[in-house]
């Protein structure tokens, strides 16, 4: 119904605890769904500062699952979805007996480890989980890359710097904590998808099905660009120094201390503005990314060009404040933006406008400004407006519901692949594009990546490796006539169109809703964008300027402290996009099942950058806000009890949470009762200097205090663990240039879940696909020979 979500008839059970259930459910309440929350007794992340974020539009209970079992499984047989974060479910609430007591029940299971056997029982904890897999290393990457580490290849830039300080983060050896929760928010965005799949699934064959996602799958797909196993590594185009911690990544601090982010750095820019006393795009141009005459590209190699020219453009950043700056980044188009900590952008008015930031009512506080919607469907608006209520707040009326006797649900037949039979074109460009097509492919979709006739530099690189695998590619001139005829032959029998060209260049192209719905009503149209609508619409973006904008780097680099802000290789601001243009397509086809009719949707950067964030809130005129978690200058952490602690040899990763977590760690440190703040901080950092950290990960063990040995780099943890290939985690396949590959696999589990295929060469299914439009090889042949499209068949 209009106005009320496409969720709207759907009721949701929440049994999680944590990040990323209270995410995934929020998102599913945004979506209209009516959303029941079961505070559980004992919950070790009951103060995290996103509850109040997480947990709006929510009713909220108090029920124990051992006592009140009967009450919840009586609720849980009127729901539609119910998502849990139990590592062993209790007694009556497992998989098997709710799927007796429900058939038609969609059951989100989100774990730390999931079904990877060696790692299986240790703590669900986000920051454990980074240390124990890497991803506290990966949050500024390792001189080489990691993908150079895990491909054993030999660094023709060994000697570009030496030691530990590196461009990324403090100035000290060792892994770094992060203020953002990466792991658990790339969780919170799978299980979502898996939840939409499912509904979608449900509506094809009638039945539910249990999904199931965890942490470390999400650790799997924050490190997607940089965690990669090449044969080849070194083959044309394929390796960027982006994740190389030796690269600068385009922070500057301006005259008035404020921190800038300019991003590919653009020499031509950053010198060819600041050269007079007061900045200025020059009459003779050769400053914007179009026209400029020198640039740095991603090759790996360009990484000597970047040392060379950021002395320079860290001197002339330092001649000019921040507004200075982004208002001559505007004027020259080059993407640019001034790095703020997310209450600030809570207060961006444009923000506001757009429904991105949204205003609600708060018990506590009056109103607060939090993360508002993060993804449009035209024809299901769902405005939010309302906040988050008290634990148990509902009780008595979720035991009411409870009493309820709920109508027999009919089986259904046995679901498959959610997207199974569903054809998407992809248009997408760089990353957040293909990556949110290539989500639809591993649920089943046939995909077919629409590329220009000269994307070869592109999709040589990781970052197509990681976000085209399981399509097939068909190279075509649109601008051609005879190109675009073709296009729209595709268009007549497809379900889904994605990309995240600019808006304007599908209108010039005729490929833009408008036109494409002409041909086919029934076409869910995915636009992908930078920022939000508005005046920054038209701006340049990306990864790194949304992240700017929305405050994850001022987060991560612990600026809060005086630290500089950093954007790890591991930020999901293209991939958050993709992720959430994934989770906009599920609903629409959801939609488009039950009314017949295609739709509009859409997603950003900025708006997966704010989602990133949303542990922010602030009240409106920015008196109070979240306490969220901040970082030491140090990036060892955000508290003595949840923290990175350097041992004898390597490092120990500290995640106290709880009272219980703290007598026990009295126990097995007892130097460390009784101490409180800094003082708890030296005495640990004294004990834990006295051993190995694998000697102290065994005590704390042993005493049951949540810590983890830090691994000793990122990845290989995953990558060298043969159960997690045996079991699709780590999927492998050989690429006819790059060799034998090893990337992320299998990242939600469902019926009909398959581990993706490799990428295709550009044009490599030309032929192949214009076939099945019926075209014969006499057709083809004039095609090619005119230059309308290309074959890249291997």
């Amino acid at each position: 119904m209009p106005g009320q979500g496409v969720y709207a008839q759907l009721r949701v059970v929440d049994l999680t605890r944590g990040v990323a259930g209270g995410i995934t459910t929020m998102l599913l309440a945004d979506a209209g769904a009516e959303v029941i929350r079961i505070d559980l007794p004992g919950d070790p992340f009951a103060g995290l500062s996103g509850y109040r974020v997480w947990h709006r539009g929510k009713r909220r209970a108090t029920l124990d699952p051992v006592s009140d079992v009967d009450e919840i499984r009586a609720l849980i047989a009127t729901a539609d979805v119910l998502v849990e974060t139990f590592e062993e479910a209790p007694s009556g609430l497992d998989a098997v007996s709710l799927a007796a007591l429900n058939p038609r029940l969609v059951h989100c299971s989100i774990t730390g480890y999931g079904d990877a056997a060696a790692h299986r029982g240790r703590p669900a904890v986000d920051s454990l989980v980074a240390a124990r897999t890497g991803l506290h290393w990966e949050a500024r990457g390792v001189p080489g890359t990691t993908i150079g580490a895990l491909s054993g290849r030999v660094d023709p830039l060994a000697d570009l710097e030496t030691g530990p300080v590196t461009a990324v983060g403090p100035d000290r050896a060792g892994p770094m904590f992060t203020g953002i929760p990466w792991a658990s928010n790339a969780a919170a965005y799978l299980a979502t998808i898996a939840v939409a799949g499912a509904l979608r699934a449900r509506e094809v064959c009638g039945r539910g099905q249990h999904v199931a996602t965890s942490l470390v799958q999400g650790v799997l797909c924050s490190t997607a660009i940089a965690w990669q196993r090449a044969e080849d590594p070194d083959s044309e185009s394929y390796l960027g120094w982006t994740t190389d911690p030796r690269a600068p990544k385009g922070f500057y601090r301006a005259s008035d201390g404020r921190w800038i982010q300019q991003w590919v750095q653009l020499p031509s820019f950053m010198l060819g503005v600041s050269e007079g006393d007061e900045l200025a795009v020059p009459h003779r141009g050769g400053v914007s990314p179009k026209d400029a005459d020198l640039r740095i590209a991603t090759d790996y190699t360009d990484m000597v060009l970047l040392h060379h020219f950021h002395p320079q453009m860290e001197a002339a950043a330092a001649r000019f404040p921040a507004a200075d700056w982004e208002r001559v980044a505007a004027e020259a188009g080059v993407p640019f933006e001034i790095v703020r900590p997310p209450e600030e952008a809570l207060l961006d008015p444009a923000l506001l406008d757009d429904g991105c930031v949204v205003e609600l009512p708060d018990p506590d506080h009056g109103a607060i400004r939090a993360v508002g919607s993060v993804l449009h469907l035209a024809d299901c608006p769902a405005p939010i407006g309302t906040g988050t209520v008290p634990p148990g707040t509902d009780t008595a009326w979720v035991r009411e519901q409870a009493s309820r006797e709920p109508e027999p649900a009919p089986a259904g037949t046995e679901p498959v692949a959610p997207l199974a039979g569903v054809r998407v074109l992809d248009l997408g460009l760089a990353i957040a594009g293909p990556y949110g097509a290539q989500l639809l492919a591993d649920l089943g979709a046939d995909v077919i990546k629409v590329n220009a006739l000269h994307d070869d530099f592109w999709m040589r690189t990781q970052y197509s490796h990681m976000s085209n695998r399981g399509k097939r590619s068909l190279a075509i001139d649109l601008k051609d006539p005879r190109g675009l005829a073709v296009f729209y032959d595709l268009v007549r029998g497809a379900d889904v169109v994605h990309h995240n060209m600019r808006y304007g260049a599908a209108k010039r192209l005729k490929i833009d809703f408008e036109s494409l719905r002409e041909i086919n009503p029934r076409l869910v149209y995915c636009h992908t964008r930078g920022y939000e609508h508005g005046a920054r619409d038209a701006k340049p973006a990306n990864d790194q300027t949304a992240a700017a904008l929305a405050g994850t780097e001022w987060v991560d680099g612990a600026a809060d402290n005086g630290g500089t802000p950093i954007w790890p290789s591991i930020s999901l601001g293209d991939t958050g996009n993709g992720l959430l243009s994934a989770i906009a397509v599920l609903q629409a086809l959801y939609h488009r099942d039950r009314t017949g009719r295609g739709q509009f949707v859409d997603t950003s950067i900025l708006y997966a950058h704010l989602l990133n964030a949303s542990m922010a809130w602030t009240t409106p005129g920015g008196a109070a806000r979240g306490d969220r978690p901040v970082v030491d200058a140090d990036s060892w952490g955000i508290s003595p009890l949840h923290r990175i602690y350097p041992a004898r040899e390597g490092w120990l990763c500290l995640a106290v949470l709880t009272d219980d977590d703290r007598q026990r760690l009295a126990k097995a440190v007892p130097a460390a009762a009784g101490a409180t703040g800094e003082a708890l901080a030296e005495t640990l950092t004294a004990a834990f200097a006295a051993d190995t950290a694998e000697a102290w990960g065994k005590t704390l063990d042993a005493h049951g205090v949540p810590a983890e040995v830090c691994a000793n780099a990122p990845g290989t943890v995953l990558f060298d663990d043969p159960g997690l290939k045996d079991s699709g985690l780590i999927s492998a396949y050989r690429h006819p240039v790059t060799g034998d590959m090893e990337m992320a696999g299998r990242l939600m589990d469902f019926a009909g879940s398959r581990v993706p295929g490799r990428p295709p060469l550009i044009g490599e299914h030309t032929r192949e696909i214009l076939t099945e439009l019926g075209l014969g090889d006499v057709d083809v042949d004039a095609l090619l020979e005119a230059g309308v499209v290309r074959d890249g068949a291997a």
